[in-house]
């Protein structure tokens, strides 16, 4: 359990903010003659919440921007130290290199999709067909690093070419998102 909440810190985050919100909004509203500590805390906890809602709610104009960015640099950051390798593959590399061709996949399955749909503007056709072709060269180069790592051969020369390779595949994925 503590492993899956570091892993996604951001949607804890969220899920606890939630609660929060909840569990203060479902607090009877203080007597008139009441307890002064219960009156404090509850003002205490309205106005925390309050606040965060503000701030969330876009009311301080430059303090969400500037919160998202912060969180969004801090959670990548964790996010890297977090990385799970797949089962069955070789290194950390061999299973970057399998994400990045996985996710090359399925923007080729979608792209494919909307072509068939006429979906995709006239632009694209070349793009696509770059990324297809980038794709099926960072296969190539996946699968020989891999057989160098499994036979134990140096794979610094396959390791260059797979990053070179896993490279132009990012830029042409962009280049597909970028002419739809």
């Amino acid at each position: 359990m503590i492993q899956f909440l570091t892993q996604h810190q951001f949607w804890a985050a969220v899920a606890l903010y939630w609660i929060y919100s909840a569990a203060v909004s479902s607090m009877p509203g203080p007597a008139p003659n009441g307890n002064p500590g219960y009156l404090w805390l509850y003002r205490f906890l309205h106005t925390l919440a309050g606040n965060l809602s503000t701030a969330f709610g876009g009311k301080i104009p430059g303090f969400v921007s500037g919160f998202l960015v912060t969180a969004v640099i801090l959670l990548s950051a964790s996010g890297c130290a977090a990385y799970t390798v797949h089962p069955g593959a070789l290194s950390q590399t061999d299973s970057a290199a399998y994400d990045a061709l996985l996710i090359a996949q399925s923007t080729i399955d979608q792209a494919r999709t909307a072509l068939q749909a006429g979906e995709l503007p006239v632009g694209a056709k070349d793009p696509l067909n770059t990324l297809i072709a980038s794709y099926n060269v960072a296969h190539e180069s996946w699968l020989t690093y891999r057989g160098a790592v499994a036979t134990k051969s140096p794979p610094d020369v396959y390791y260059a070419q797979l990053n070179a390779d896993i490279s132009n595949l990012t830029s042409a994925i962009r280049a597909l998102k970028e002419a739809r």
